[in-house]
């Protein structure tokens, strides 16, 4: 990006930095504004807590299931450079519904003044895979494991272990996202993007008589 732009390399500057391409630097600079992002909410919410009375540590265990996730999932990849490299699509959107699923779990417990939620169920899938790609790696360096029943690197099981677990988060998010409009659309008595009109009788019974009347006089011929 620094070429294409004309910039010269500075002297502290080091190759593969200056050299680097234009998507790299936009993962870096999303990188820094996540750590950014994560470090000024952990200290506004230590802040609030502590100016409520409140012991403000409890409140940082609310980020175990993001550094647990992450963790699992540079686990993969580490372990199946096959997936990183040949199938990384659906594993990006498998791990994109992840996180969806995560925000909006956070999201429904916030406002029903709910429990953190501290557990993601499409997680378990990753957990397993990571704990059956482990298994032979120990086995090689330590001489202590077990063997994979999703079989080595780049077989055709972890490409539909991978697709599996695509369709199951698109299944059990999609659920969600329905339970949690049915439940609002239910609670406020509203319809789903149209307008539901006040109730009122006079004209449901006119409509009603439109809609049968049509009827009546077709049994009537």
């Amino acid at each position: 990006m620094l070429p294409t732009l004309g910039l010269s390399q500075p002297s502290f500057l080091p190759d593969a930095l200056y050299n680097l391409p234009w998507d790299e630097w936009y993962m870096l600079y999303g990188g820094l504004v996540l750590v950014f992002n994560t470090i000024t909410s952990a200290l506004n919410v230590l802040r609030a807590r502590r100016g409520r009375g409140q012991d403000p540590l409890p409140a940082l265990f609310g980020l175990v299931p993001f550094f647990g996730t992450w963790s699992l999932i540079v686990a993969y990849l580490r372990l199946n450079p096959t997936i990183l490299h040949a199938h990384l699509v659906p594993f990006v959107l498998y791990v994109g519904l992840i996180n969806a699923y995560a925000v909006g779990q956070m999201i429904t417990a916030h406002l029903t003044k709910s429990a953190f939620p501290m557990h993601n169920v499409l997680v378990l899938p990753l957990l397993y895979a990571v704990l059956d790609s482990a298994g032979p790696q120990l086995t090689q360096h330590i001489g202590i494991g077990w063997p994979s029943t999703l079989g080595p690197d780049g077989g055709k099981y972890h490409v539909a272990f991978v697709f599996l677990c695509l369709g199951l988060a698109i299944g059990i998010y999609g659920t969600f996202v329905v339970d949690v409009i049915v439940a609002i659309c239910d609670y406020l008595d509203i319809w789903c993007l149209t307008i539901k009109h006040p109730y009122v009788a006079e004209l449901e019974e006119r409509s009603d008589k439109k809609i049968a009347y049509p009827q009546e006089r077709k049994k009537a011929q």
